[in-house]
């Protein structure tokens, strides 16, 4: 549950006590991407809630400006033909690659120097804020729910409007164009994923939990 899960599913209705604790991230990077790598990683599984489609149709616009940048999508799934030969007939086979599933994130993570989510619903996307564990810049689609709870726009990354693919290049492009807002944003964002470390959620249970037991003896 996010907080724009609670505002979609329950509005403004205060007779109903909803209280928004967010899920925890339980590895959390242990180390610090250095964001000189010219890559450009998403991650996530190869199937329609993804929008893996719009993140390729906008890399022709960041190769338009740089053309020695890659993508890597990593994850398996239904689409993969499909997106394969989107690729190719967009002339972006030296430029995008397909890495298939990882049991281990977080080595990629540590070679990027930006990451992308262009998905269409989302709950809460835990690869961003692992992403920011590592100190990597997320641009991400702000689709619902989940992206808008984790990133603060222009600061700790980017939100864009889902499916706007020119301004998803543009925003990819200052990152890649600008290495001290690249490292000043890496920096905030693994500042904000400690927010989701998991020693600082079981506090927000308890609190919950002793809450509820002191309303009980009431």
């Amino acid at each position: 549950l996010t907080k724009e899960d609670k505002v979609v599913h329950w509005g403004k209705n205060t007779e109903v006590d909803v209280c928004v604790i967010p899920n925890p991230i339980i590895s959390f990077g242990s180390k610090k991407a250095s964001l000189i790598n010219k890559k450009v990683i998403a991650v996530g599984s190869l199937a329609f809630p993804k929008n893996f489609s719009s993140l390729i149709s906008a890399w022709k616009y960041v190769i338009e400006r740089h053309a020695d940048w890659t993508l890597e999508i990593w994850g398996e799934g239904e689409l993969r033909t499909e997106l394969e030969e989107q690729i190719r007939n967009n002339q972006l086979t030296n430029n995008i690659f397909l890495k298939g599933y990882t049991y281990d994130i977080f080595s990629p993570l540590y070679e990027a120097s930006i990451f992308t989510l262009t998905s269409l619903f989302e709950g809460l996307p835990l690869v961003i804020i692992e992403a920011m564990s590592c100190g990597v810049p997320v641009v991400s689609y702000a689709c619902p729910c989940g992206p808008q709870d984790i990133i603060a726009d222009g600061h700790d990354g980017f939100l864009v409007p889902v499916n706007n693919e020119k301004v998803l290049a543009d925003r990819i492009c200052r990152l890649i164009e600008d290495k001290e807002l690249r490292k000043e944003m890496g920096k905030a964002a693994r500042l904000k994923a400690e927010q989701y470390d998991i020693k600082n959620i079981i506090p927000m249970w308890m609190e919950l939990f002793n809450q509820l037991i002191n309303e009980k003896r009431k």
